[in-house]
């Protein structure tokens, strides 16, 4: 349904100088998902990033970059999508999941 809306609303803003895209997030790692996993492995000696790691090998084997999503790595796609340089994109569902998806469609 977001996508649908995405796309009509970029189709009522043609000519004008808007664009409408979505953003598809993966798994994003927010505050309480940092904490979460703090408290999950809170007896273990690990640095953050081997606890994400192992956290993500058990629970989303899926993830190719085997880590959560920044939210400023959202926030760059967004500044981007922003920016003259993205003119070109209308309507266009944008995944930034980590490769988690396995096909194109």
């Amino acid at each position: 349904m977001l996508l649908s809306l995405s796309k009509s609303l970029s189709k009522l803003t043609r000519g004008a100088e808007v664009t409408v895209n979505t953003i598809l997030p993966g798994p994003t790692l927010s505050e309480n998902v940092l904490q979460i996993i703090e408290s999950i492995y809170a007896n273990e000696e690990m640095s953050f990033e081997a606890k994400e790691k192992d956290f993500m090998t058990k629970n989303v084997p899926q993830s190719e970059i085997g880590r959560f999503i920044r939210p400023e790595e959202i926030g760059r796609l967004t500044a981007f999508l922003c920016s003259p340089m993205a003119s070109a994109f209308k309507g266009s569902p944008i995944r930034m999941d980590g490769g988690m998806v396995p096909t194109i469609f």
